[in-house]
């Protein structure tokens, strides 16, 4: 749900263009098989804060609904 109108430095809006990252992290089936995060490692990473993906993965536990 939008509530704001992202406006960039060159004055275009984001809405409805939507960015791409700078670099595609995307966990395997391997790591969410063993709860691993490589996702957030690397965000972590980029924020100068050294996480292994499994503590990544520990973050967020899945929680299925009863």
């Amino acid at each position: 749900m939008t509530i704001a109108n992202m406006i960039m430095t060159d004055g275009k809006s984001l809405e409805k263009t939507g960015v791409l990252p700078n670099e595609l992290v995307l966990p395997s089936a391997a790591d969410m098989l063993a709860k691993r995060d490589p996702v957030m490692a690397r965000a972590a990473a980029l924020a100068g804060v050294q996480m292994q993906p499994e503590k990544a993965g520990s973050l967020f536990p899945i929680e299925w609904r009863k």
